[in-house]
C-alpha cells in the first residue's frame, strides 16, 4: 500500500505524504509570509495567535507565559 497525501499545507493547500515534506515546502515556498516560527518543533505560523495557540496545544505553554 503506497503512501496517501494527507497532509494539505495550510497556506495553499498543496498536499504531502510527510510532515518534513511539508515543512521544507512551507519554508520554500511560503517562508516570506510566515514570520512566526515555533522555537520547540521548526513548525512556521503567519501570525502570533496561531503560534500561541500551537504551543499551547503542543508543547503546554501556559497562557501566561
Amino acid at each position: 500500500m503506497g503512501f496517501f497525501k494527507k497532509i494539505a499545507c495550510d497556506v495553499c493547500n498543496r498536499k504531502f505524504s510527510h510532515q518534513e515534506e511539508l515543512m521544507n515546502h512551507k519554508q520554500i515556498v511560503h517562508g516570506k509570509d510566515l514570520q512566526y516560527d515555533c522555537k520547540e518543533c521548526k513548525k512556521y505560523f503567519s501570525n502570533m495567535e496561531d503560534m500561541r495557540t500551537h504551543l499551547q496545544r503542543e508543547h503546554s505553554y501556559k497562557k501566561d507565559r
